[in-house]
Protein backbone atom coordinates (compact mmCIF):
# COMPACT_ATOMS: atom_id res chain seq x y z
CA UNK A 1 0.00 0.00 0.00
CA UNK A 2 1.57 3.41 -0.70
CA UNK A 3 1.28 5.74 2.35
CA UNK A 4 -2.18 6.95 2.91
CA UNK A 5 -3.04 3.79 5.78
CA UNK A 6 -6.87 3.83 4.30
CA UNK A 7 -6.68 3.23 0.17
CA UNK A 8 -9.93 3.70 -1.73
CA UNK A 9 -9.00 1.71 -4.44
CA UNK A 10 -8.23 -1.82 -3.99
CA UNK A 11 -4.24 -2.99 -4.67
CA UNK A 12 -1.67 -4.90 -2.47
CA UNK A 13 1.21 -3.88 0.27
CA UNK A 14 4.57 -3.75 -1.46
CA UNK A 15 6.01 -6.28 0.57
CA UNK A 16 6.03 -9.64 -0.54
CA UNK A 17 3.11 -9.53 -2.75
CA UNK A 18 1.57 -12.86 -3.69
CA UNK A 19 0.68 -12.41 -7.52
CA UNK A 20 -2.56 -12.12 -8.09
CA UNK A 21 -4.77 -10.92 -10.97
CA UNK A 22 -6.96 -8.71 -8.02
CA UNK A 23 -4.31 -6.06 -8.14
CA UNK A 24 -4.61 -3.34 -11.07
CA UNK A 25 -1.26 -2.67 -12.76
CA UNK A 26 -1.97 1.35 -12.24
CA UNK A 27 -2.44 0.97 -8.74
CA UNK A 28 -0.08 4.41 -8.44
CA UNK A 29 -2.17 6.36 -10.74
CA UNK A 30 -5.43 5.04 -9.45
CA UNK A 31 -4.17 6.25 -5.64
CA UNK A 32 -3.04 9.50 -6.51
CA UNK A 33 -6.33 10.39 -8.27
CA UNK A 34 -8.09 8.74 -5.04
CA UNK A 35 -6.10 10.81 -2.57
CA UNK A 36 -7.00 14.56 -5.25
CA UNK A 37 -10.26 13.02 -4.16
CA UNK A 38 -9.88 13.85 -0.42
CA UNK A 39 -12.79 11.98 0.78
CA UNK A 40 -10.46 8.54 1.21
CA UNK A 41 -11.31 6.16 3.58
CA UNK A 42 -9.39 7.69 6.79
CA UNK A 43 -6.49 7.49 8.15
CA UNK A 44 -5.31 5.36 11.24
CA UNK A 45 -3.82 8.23 12.85
CA UNK A 46 -5.98 10.86 11.68
CA UNK A 47 -7.89 12.03 15.30
CA UNK A 48 -10.78 14.05 13.56
CA UNK A 49 -11.77 11.04 11.79
CA UNK A 50 -11.39 9.06 15.47
CA UNK A 51 -13.27 11.83 17.23
CA UNK A 52 -16.12 11.66 14.15
CA UNK A 53 -16.52 8.37 14.18
CA UNK A 54 -16.66 7.06 17.74
CA UNK A 55 -18.60 10.21 19.42
CA UNK A 56 -20.24 8.04 21.66
CA UNK A 57 -17.60 7.37 23.32
CA UNK A 58 -16.48 10.59 24.41
CA UNK A 59 -14.17 13.29 23.18
CA UNK A 60 -11.27 12.35 20.98
CA UNK A 61 -8.77 15.06 21.93
CA UNK A 62 -9.74 14.79 25.53
CA UNK A 63 -7.70 10.77 25.08
CA UNK A 64 -5.00 11.88 22.64
CA UNK A 65 -4.50 15.66 24.81
CA UNK A 66 -2.16 16.48 22.07
CA UNK A 67 -1.76 19.95 22.68
CA UNK A 68 -1.27 19.79 26.50
CA UNK A 69 1.35 16.86 25.81
CA UNK A 70 3.11 18.46 22.55
CA UNK A 71 3.13 22.01 25.32
CA UNK A 72 5.05 20.16 27.92
CA UNK A 73 8.84 20.15 26.67
CA UNK A 74 11.02 17.30 28.31
CA UNK A 75 13.98 18.89 30.07
CA UNK A 76 16.49 17.70 27.26
CA UNK A 77 19.28 18.89 29.63
CA UNK A 78 18.76 16.83 32.52
CA UNK A 79 18.75 14.04 29.97
CA UNK A 80 21.75 15.10 28.44
CA UNK A 81 23.66 15.57 31.82
CA UNK A 82 22.20 12.12 33.01
CA UNK A 83 23.84 10.80 29.86
CA UNK A 84 20.65 9.59 28.16
CA UNK A 85 21.19 11.66 25.25
CA UNK A 86 24.57 13.04 23.29
CA UNK A 87 25.30 16.77 22.82
CA UNK A 88 24.68 16.74 19.45
CA UNK A 89 21.04 14.98 19.90
CA UNK A 90 20.52 17.43 22.92
CA UNK A 91 21.05 20.62 20.25
CA UNK A 92 18.87 19.42 17.86
CA UNK A 93 16.20 18.30 20.01
CA UNK A 94 16.12 21.98 21.61
CA UNK A 95 16.15 23.79 18.28
CA UNK A 96 13.27 21.10 17.21
CA UNK A 97 10.87 21.62 20.06
CA UNK A 98 11.07 25.50 19.31
CA UNK A 99 9.24 25.57 15.92
CA UNK A 100 5.82 24.52 15.46
CA UNK A 101 4.64 21.40 14.79
CA UNK A 102 3.80 22.23 10.96
CA UNK A 103 7.45 23.85 10.41
CA UNK A 104 8.96 20.65 12.90
CA UNK A 105 8.85 18.29 9.67
CA UNK A 106 11.12 20.67 7.43
CA UNK A 107 13.44 20.42 10.18
CA UNK A 108 13.23 16.59 9.97
CA UNK A 109 13.62 16.80 6.30
CA UNK A 110 16.81 18.86 6.65
CA UNK A 111 19.05 16.19 8.90
CA UNK A 112 17.21 12.97 8.71
CA UNK A 113 20.00 11.43 10.58
CA UNK A 114 19.90 13.55 13.79
CA UNK A 115 15.97 13.17 13.54
CA UNK A 116 16.06 9.74 13.47
CA UNK A 117 18.85 9.44 16.08
CA UNK A 118 17.46 11.65 18.14
CA UNK A 119 14.50 10.38 18.83
CA UNK A 120 15.43 6.86 18.92
CA UNK A 121 17.91 7.87 21.36
CA UNK A 122 15.01 8.97 23.49
CA UNK A 123 12.80 5.94 22.96
CA UNK A 124 15.44 3.61 23.52
CA UNK A 125 17.32 5.14 26.40
CA UNK A 126 15.08 7.68 28.43
CA UNK A 127 12.12 5.73 31.17
CA UNK A 128 10.51 8.82 32.15
CA UNK A 129 7.03 8.78 30.61
CA UNK A 130 6.41 12.40 29.96
CA UNK A 131 9.33 12.26 27.77
CA UNK A 132 7.99 9.39 26.32
CA UNK A 133 5.16 10.58 25.62
CA UNK A 134 5.84 14.08 24.42
CA UNK A 135 7.96 12.32 21.21
CA UNK A 136 5.85 9.18 20.51
CA UNK A 137 2.29 12.73 20.45
CA UNK A 138 5.17 14.12 18.03
CA UNK A 139 6.26 11.29 15.79
CA UNK A 140 2.80 10.08 15.79
CA UNK A 141 1.46 13.87 14.47
CA UNK A 142 4.60 14.14 12.49
CA UNK A 143 3.51 11.06 10.12
CA UNK A 144 0.06 12.27 10.64
CA UNK A 145 0.82 15.86 8.85
CA UNK A 146 3.71 14.34 6.16
CA UNK A 147 3.22 10.58 6.31
CA UNK A 148 4.65 10.39 2.75
CA UNK A 149 7.95 12.25 4.34
CA UNK A 150 8.25 11.26 8.27
CA UNK A 151 8.16 7.72 8.47
CA UNK A 152 10.59 6.50 5.22
CA UNK A 153 13.26 8.71 6.98
CA UNK A 154 13.50 5.79 9.47
CA UNK A 155 14.81 3.20 6.79
CA UNK A 156 18.52 4.14 7.32
CA UNK A 157 18.44 3.20 10.82
CA UNK A 158 17.16 -0.80 9.79
CA UNK A 159 19.38 -3.02 11.58
CA UNK A 160 21.53 -0.97 13.55
CA UNK A 161 21.47 -0.73 17.53
CA UNK A 162 18.71 2.02 16.78
CA UNK A 163 16.62 -0.47 15.13
CA UNK A 164 13.03 1.55 15.07
CA UNK A 165 10.87 -1.44 15.03
CA UNK A 166 12.62 -2.88 17.58
CA UNK A 167 12.58 -0.12 19.73
CA UNK A 168 8.96 0.53 19.19
CA UNK A 169 8.04 -3.19 20.06
CA UNK A 170 10.28 -2.74 23.59
CA UNK A 171 7.96 0.50 24.18
CA UNK A 172 4.32 -1.28 23.59
CA UNK A 173 4.97 -4.46 25.38
CA UNK A 174 6.30 -2.72 28.21
CA UNK A 175 3.02 -3.77 30.60
CA UNK A 176 3.82 -0.53 33.18
CA UNK A 177 2.72 2.21 29.82
CA UNK A 178 -0.91 3.55 29.95
CA UNK A 179 -3.78 3.40 27.48
CA UNK A 180 -2.14 6.61 26.14
CA UNK A 181 1.24 5.92 25.73
CA UNK A 182 0.59 2.25 24.41
CA UNK A 183 -1.68 4.07 21.68
CA UNK A 184 0.70 6.90 20.41
CA UNK A 185 3.11 3.58 19.95
CA UNK A 186 0.94 1.71 18.03
CA UNK A 187 0.34 4.20 15.95
CA UNK A 188 3.72 4.78 15.48
CA UNK A 189 4.65 1.69 14.50
CA UNK A 190 1.43 1.69 12.28
CA UNK A 191 3.01 4.65 10.45
CA UNK A 192 6.66 2.41 10.32
CA UNK A 193 5.07 -0.79 8.87
CA UNK A 194 3.07 1.77 6.26
CA UNK A 195 5.84 2.96 5.07
CA UNK A 196 7.71 -0.27 4.62
CA UNK A 197 10.19 -0.35 7.19
CA UNK A 198 11.60 -4.19 7.87
CA UNK A 199 11.03 -6.20 11.10
CA UNK A 200 12.97 -8.29 12.83
CA UNK A 201 11.52 -11.61 13.57
CA UNK A 202 12.10 -11.35 17.20
CA UNK A 203 10.01 -8.40 16.80
CA UNK A 204 7.04 -9.11 15.04
CA UNK A 205 6.46 -12.81 17.23
CA UNK A 206 6.77 -10.07 19.88
CA UNK A 207 3.57 -8.14 18.55
CA UNK A 208 2.09 -10.74 17.66
CA UNK A 209 1.33 -11.86 20.66
CA UNK A 210 1.04 -8.43 22.28
CA UNK A 211 -2.00 -8.20 19.71
CA UNK A 212 -3.30 -11.76 20.68
CA UNK A 213 -2.84 -10.82 24.51
CA UNK A 214 -5.07 -7.68 23.80
CA UNK A 215 -7.96 -9.25 22.12
CA UNK A 216 -8.35 -11.84 24.29
CA UNK A 217 -10.97 -10.31 25.69
CA UNK A 218 -13.13 -10.65 22.50
CA UNK A 219 -13.23 -13.90 22.79
CA UNK A 220 -14.03 -14.69 26.19
CA UNK A 221 -16.48 -12.48 25.52
CA UNK A 222 -15.77 -9.99 28.41
CA UNK A 223 -15.36 -6.03 28.09
CA UNK A 224 -11.75 -4.56 27.22
CA UNK A 225 -9.48 -3.25 29.45
CA UNK A 226 -8.44 -0.85 27.48
CA UNK A 227 -10.91 3.06 26.16
CA UNK A 228 -11.84 2.44 22.77
CA UNK A 229 -8.82 4.82 21.01
CA UNK A 230 -6.22 2.50 22.54
CA UNK A 231 -7.66 -0.76 20.94
CA UNK A 232 -8.23 1.51 17.86
CA UNK A 233 -4.74 1.86 17.66
CA UNK A 234 -3.94 -1.50 19.08
CA UNK A 235 -5.86 -2.76 15.33
CA UNK A 236 -4.04 0.00 13.54
CA UNK A 237 -0.70 -1.90 14.58
CA UNK A 238 -2.39 -5.32 13.67
CA UNK A 239 -3.05 -4.21 10.19
CA UNK A 240 0.53 -2.79 9.90
CA UNK A 241 1.39 -6.67 10.76
CA UNK A 242 -1.24 -7.87 7.72
CA UNK A 243 1.23 -5.69 5.27
CA UNK A 244 3.17 -8.70 4.74
CA UNK A 245 2.27 -12.40 3.87
CA UNK A 246 4.25 -14.54 5.99
CA UNK A 247 2.78 -12.43 9.23
CA UNK A 248 -0.54 -12.82 7.13
CA UNK A 249 -0.45 -16.56 6.69
CA UNK A 250 1.18 -17.03 10.84
CA UNK A 251 -2.14 -14.94 11.78
CA UNK A 252 -4.71 -17.03 10.14
CA UNK A 253 -2.05 -20.35 11.40
CA UNK A 254 -3.33 -18.61 14.90
CA UNK A 255 -6.96 -18.37 14.31
CA UNK A 256 -6.28 -14.85 13.68
CA UNK A 257 -9.84 -14.27 12.64
CA UNK A 258 -11.14 -15.27 15.76
CA UNK A 259 -10.19 -12.40 17.25
CA UNK A 260 -11.67 -10.01 14.85
CA UNK A 261 -15.17 -11.90 13.83
CA UNK A 262 -16.94 -11.07 17.14
CA UNK A 263 -16.07 -7.57 17.36
CA UNK A 264 -17.90 -7.33 14.23
CA UNK A 265 -21.33 -8.87 16.47
CA UNK A 266 -20.29 -6.77 19.68
CA UNK A 267 -19.65 -3.52 18.14
CA UNK A 268 -21.67 -2.51 15.65
CA UNK A 269 -22.36 1.04 17.84
CA UNK A 270 -19.23 1.62 16.61
CA UNK A 271 -18.55 2.39 12.76
CA UNK A 272 -14.53 3.16 13.49
CA UNK A 273 -14.00 0.22 15.25
CA UNK A 274 -15.97 -1.71 12.68
CA UNK A 275 -14.28 -0.30 9.83
CA UNK A 276 -10.96 -1.37 11.00
CA UNK A 277 -11.89 -4.51 11.68
CA UNK A 278 -12.85 -5.03 7.94
CA UNK A 279 -9.56 -3.27 6.81
CA UNK A 280 -7.62 -6.03 8.28
CA UNK A 281 -9.61 -9.26 6.77
CA UNK A 282 -9.91 -6.93 3.61
CA UNK A 283 -5.83 -7.21 4.18
CA UNK A 284 -6.07 -10.98 4.33
CA UNK A 285 -7.41 -11.39 0.90
CA UNK A 286 -4.61 -10.13 -0.74
CA UNK A 287 -2.99 -13.51 0.23
CA UNK A 288 -3.94 -16.36 -2.25
CA UNK A 289 -3.29 -18.70 0.18
CA UNK A 290 -5.35 -17.01 2.61
CA UNK A 291 -8.41 -16.00 0.46
CA UNK A 292 -10.60 -19.99 0.28
CA UNK A 293 -10.27 -19.81 4.19
CA UNK A 294 -12.08 -16.23 4.14
CA UNK A 295 -14.71 -17.26 1.50
CA UNK A 296 -16.59 -19.15 4.32
CA UNK A 297 -19.90 -18.72 5.81
CA UNK A 298 -18.59 -18.36 9.27
CA UNK A 299 -16.75 -15.20 8.09
CA UNK A 300 -18.95 -13.67 5.52
CA UNK A 301 -22.38 -14.07 6.98
CA UNK A 302 -21.22 -11.37 9.70
CA UNK A 303 -20.40 -9.43 7.10
CA UNK A 304 -22.97 -9.47 5.16
CA UNK A 305 -24.77 -8.78 8.84
CA UNK A 306 -22.69 -5.10 9.04
CA UNK A 307 -23.21 -4.14 5.62
CA UNK A 308 -27.30 -4.58 5.87
CA UNK A 309 -26.87 -2.77 9.27
CA UNK A 310 -25.12 -0.06 8.65
CA UNK A 311 -25.28 3.63 7.13
CA UNK A 312 -21.55 4.48 7.20
CA UNK A 313 -20.22 4.67 3.83
CA UNK A 314 -16.82 3.70 4.75
CA UNK A 315 -17.94 0.31 6.41
CA UNK A 316 -19.74 -0.20 3.13
CA UNK A 317 -17.11 0.56 0.93
CA UNK A 318 -14.42 -1.88 3.33
CA UNK A 319 -17.14 -4.44 3.40
CA UNK A 320 -17.65 -4.38 -0.67
CA UNK A 321 -13.96 -3.91 -1.78
CA UNK A 322 -13.57 -7.32 0.37
CA UNK A 323 -15.85 -9.15 -1.09
CA UNK A 324 -15.08 -8.60 -4.83
CA UNK A 325 -11.70 -9.62 -3.86
CA UNK A 326 -13.38 -13.13 -2.61
CA UNK A 327 -15.72 -13.34 -5.36
CA UNK A 328 -14.55 -15.79 -7.34
CA UNK A 329 -12.80 -17.80 -4.90
CA UNK A 330 -14.32 -21.03 -3.96
CA UNK A 331 -18.22 -20.80 -3.65
CA UNK A 332 -18.48 -17.08 -2.33
CA UNK A 333 -21.07 -16.20 -4.89
CA UNK A 334 -22.99 -18.89 -3.73
CA UNK A 335 -22.43 -18.02 0.16
CA UNK A 336 -23.48 -14.30 -1.00
CA UNK A 337 -26.95 -15.57 -2.14
CA UNK A 338 -27.50 -17.91 0.83
CA UNK A 339 -27.23 -14.44 3.49
CA UNK A 340 -29.74 -12.80 0.99
CA UNK A 341 -26.66 -10.90 -0.65
CA UNK A 342 -28.52 -10.65 -3.99
CA UNK A 343 -31.49 -8.82 -3.03
CA UNK A 344 -29.24 -6.72 -0.81
CA UNK A 345 -27.03 -5.49 -3.99
CA UNK A 346 -30.30 -5.30 -5.89
CA UNK A 347 -31.32 -2.61 -3.00
CA UNK A 348 -28.34 -0.84 -2.67
CA UNK A 349 -28.59 0.16 -6.60
CA UNK A 350 -31.54 1.75 -5.61
CA UNK A 351 -29.01 4.41 -3.48
CA UNK A 352 -27.18 7.21 -4.40
CA UNK A 353 -23.57 6.98 -3.04
CA UNK A 354 -21.12 9.87 -2.92
CA UNK A 355 -18.04 7.23 -4.03
CA UNK A 356 -17.96 5.75 -7.30
CA UNK A 357 -15.80 2.78 -5.64
CA UNK A 358 -19.16 1.43 -4.24
CA UNK A 359 -21.67 1.80 -7.28
CA UNK A 360 -19.24 -0.09 -9.24
CA UNK A 361 -18.31 -2.84 -6.84
CA UNK A 362 -22.22 -3.05 -6.06
CA UNK A 363 -22.67 -3.59 -9.70
CA UNK A 364 -19.57 -6.42 -10.25
CA UNK A 365 -21.17 -8.46 -7.13
CA UNK A 366 -24.87 -7.96 -7.84
CA UNK A 367 -24.23 -9.18 -11.50
CA UNK A 368 -21.96 -11.88 -10.70
CA UNK A 369 -24.10 -13.28 -8.16
CA UNK A 370 -27.46 -13.17 -9.95
CA UNK A 371 -25.39 -15.34 -13.12
CA UNK A 372 -24.49 -17.32 -10.35
CA UNK A 373 -28.02 -18.45 -9.35
CA UNK A 374 -28.94 -18.81 -12.33
CA UNK A 375 -27.05 -21.03 -13.83
CA UNK A 376 -28.37 -22.88 -10.33
CA UNK A 377 -31.88 -22.13 -10.67
CA UNK A 378 -32.83 -25.16 -12.68
CA UNK A 379 -35.83 -27.42 -11.25
CA UNK A 380 -33.30 -30.61 -12.56
CA UNK A 381 -30.45 -29.69 -10.51
CA UNK A 382 -33.30 -29.05 -7.14
CA UNK A 383 -34.93 -32.22 -7.86
CA UNK A 384 -31.23 -34.39 -7.94
CA UNK A 385 -30.36 -32.49 -4.44
CA UNK A 386 -34.07 -33.23 -2.86
CA UNK A 387 -33.93 -37.19 -4.33
CA UNK A 388 -30.29 -37.39 -2.54
CA UNK A 389 -31.30 -36.14 0.64
CA UNK A 390 -28.52 -34.41 0.83
CA UNK A 391 -29.50 -30.88 1.01
CA UNK A 392 -27.17 -27.79 0.86
CA UNK A 393 -27.91 -23.81 1.50
CA UNK A 394 -27.03 -23.43 -2.27
CA UNK A 395 -28.89 -19.83 -3.68
CA UNK A 396 -31.69 -21.61 -4.96
CA UNK A 397 -33.48 -22.44 -2.33
CA UNK A 398 -33.74 -18.59 -1.51
CA UNK A 399 -34.27 -17.22 -4.70
CA UNK A 400 -37.66 -15.88 -5.41
CA UNK A 401 -37.12 -16.18 -9.41
CA UNK A 402 -36.91 -19.88 -8.80
CA UNK A 403 -39.60 -20.67 -6.63
CA UNK A 404 -41.61 -18.41 -8.44
CA UNK A 405 -40.73 -20.50 -11.97
CA UNK A 406 -40.65 -23.63 -10.74
CA UNK A 407 -43.25 -24.34 -7.70
CA UNK A 408 -46.12 -26.02 -9.87
CA UNK A 409 -43.58 -29.01 -10.53
CA UNK A 410 -43.81 -29.73 -6.91
CA UNK A 411 -47.06 -31.21 -7.35
CA UNK A 412 -46.05 -32.87 -10.75
CA UNK A 413 -45.26 -36.90 -10.91
CA UNK A 414 -47.44 -37.76 -7.88
CA UNK A 415 -46.00 -35.21 -5.97
CA UNK A 416 -42.66 -36.49 -6.18
CA UNK A 417 -40.59 -33.68 -5.11
CA UNK A 418 -42.79 -32.52 -2.27
CA UNK A 419 -43.26 -36.04 -0.93
CA UNK A 420 -39.79 -36.37 -0.16
CA UNK A 421 -39.70 -32.69 1.37
CA UNK A 422 -42.30 -34.19 3.71
CA UNK A 423 -40.54 -37.30 4.33
CA UNK A 424 -37.56 -35.45 5.59
CA UNK A 425 -39.09 -33.33 8.11
CA UNK A 426 -41.14 -36.21 9.35
CA UNK A 427 -39.75 -37.06 13.06
CA UNK A 428 -37.49 -40.13 13.09
CA UNK A 429 -36.43 -40.08 9.14
CA UNK A 430 -33.43 -41.43 8.24
CA UNK A 431 -30.89 -40.63 4.81
CA UNK A 432 -28.68 -43.62 3.95
CA UNK A 433 -29.43 -45.47 7.63
CA UNK A 434 -28.41 -41.99 10.02
CA UNK A 435 -30.83 -39.59 10.97
CA UNK A 436 -31.49 -37.01 9.10
CA UNK A 437 -28.84 -33.79 9.78
CA UNK A 438 -30.36 -30.88 11.43
CA UNK A 439 -28.95 -29.09 8.96
CA UNK A 440 -30.79 -30.93 6.26
CA UNK A 441 -34.22 -30.71 8.41
CA UNK A 442 -33.54 -27.22 8.40
CA UNK A 443 -33.42 -26.76 4.61
CA UNK A 444 -36.16 -28.55 4.21
CA UNK A 445 -38.64 -26.95 6.19
CA UNK A 446 -37.60 -23.73 4.48
CA UNK A 447 -38.26 -25.33 1.39
CA UNK A 448 -41.80 -26.63 2.08
CA UNK A 449 -42.66 -22.89 3.50
CA UNK A 450 -41.20 -21.15 0.68
CA UNK A 451 -43.76 -24.01 -1.39
CA UNK A 452 -46.71 -22.83 0.76
CA UNK A 453 -45.73 -19.14 0.46
CA UNK A 454 -45.17 -19.60 -3.60
CA UNK A 455 -48.13 -22.01 -4.51
CA UNK A 456 -51.65 -21.00 -4.88
CA UNK A 457 -53.33 -24.21 -3.23
CA UNK A 458 -49.91 -24.70 -1.19
CA UNK A 459 -51.76 -25.32 2.10
CA UNK A 460 -53.98 -27.49 0.77
CA UNK A 461 -51.51 -29.48 -0.57
CA UNK A 462 -49.68 -29.70 2.40
CA UNK A 463 -52.51 -30.79 4.38
CA UNK A 464 -53.51 -33.39 2.33
CA UNK A 465 -49.85 -34.97 3.02
CA UNK A 466 -50.36 -34.34 7.33
CA UNK A 467 -47.43 -32.91 7.12
CA UNK A 468 -48.46 -29.71 9.04
CA UNK A 469 -48.20 -32.36 12.35
CA UNK A 470 -44.34 -32.90 11.63
CA UNK A 471 -43.56 -29.10 11.41
CA UNK A 472 -45.60 -28.65 14.47
CA UNK A 473 -42.97 -31.13 16.26
CA UNK A 474 -39.95 -29.31 15.39
CA UNK A 475 -40.74 -25.72 16.80
CA UNK A 476 -39.46 -27.19 19.99
CA UNK A 477 -36.61 -28.86 18.50
CA UNK A 478 -32.83 -28.19 20.39
CA UNK A 479 -31.43 -26.96 17.12
CA UNK A 480 -31.91 -23.08 16.45
CA UNK A 481 -31.88 -23.71 13.01
CA UNK A 482 -34.60 -25.90 12.96
CA UNK A 483 -37.21 -24.38 15.50
CA UNK A 484 -36.32 -21.31 13.62
CA UNK A 485 -37.34 -22.71 10.11
CA UNK A 486 -40.03 -24.67 11.37
CA UNK A 487 -41.45 -21.17 12.78
CA UNK A 488 -41.09 -19.59 9.64
CA UNK A 489 -43.03 -22.33 8.42
CA UNK A 490 -45.69 -22.15 10.42
CA UNK A 491 -46.03 -18.53 9.83
CA UNK A 492 -46.63 -19.29 6.18
CA UNK A 493 -49.03 -22.00 6.72
CA UNK A 494 -51.31 -19.38 8.83
CA UNK A 495 -51.24 -16.82 6.32
CA UNK A 496 -51.48 -18.12 3.08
Amino acid sequence: LPHAPFPRVRFAPPVTVDPSPLLPNSWQTSHASSNAAGEGMGDFGDRQALLEESETYGSAESFWNTKEIRGRKPNWQSLRDAKRIDDSSYEWLTRFCREPLHTQLAICSEDSTKFCQSFLSVLRDVSQQESLLYVTTTLDELMKEGNREAAPMFKQAEGTAFDPISIITTLITDKDNDDLLLARSCNVAGGLFQAGLKAPAESVTKLMDFVRRETEWVQKGSECRRKTHCFLAILNLLAGLLRENSRRVAFMNANGTKMLLPLLQRQTNNPQLLYQVCYCLWLLTYCGEIRPKLAEMAIVAPLVHVLKGTQKEKVIRMILALFVNLIDTADMKGILSVCGAQRLLDSMKQRSWSDEDITTDIDTLANKVAHNVEAMSTFDEYSKEVLSGELEWTPIHKSPAFWEKNVHKFVEKDMQILRVLIQLITPGAQVDGARVQDKVLAIALHDVGEFVRAHPAGKKYINSLEAKRHIMTHLTSSAPQVSKEALTCVQKLMVH
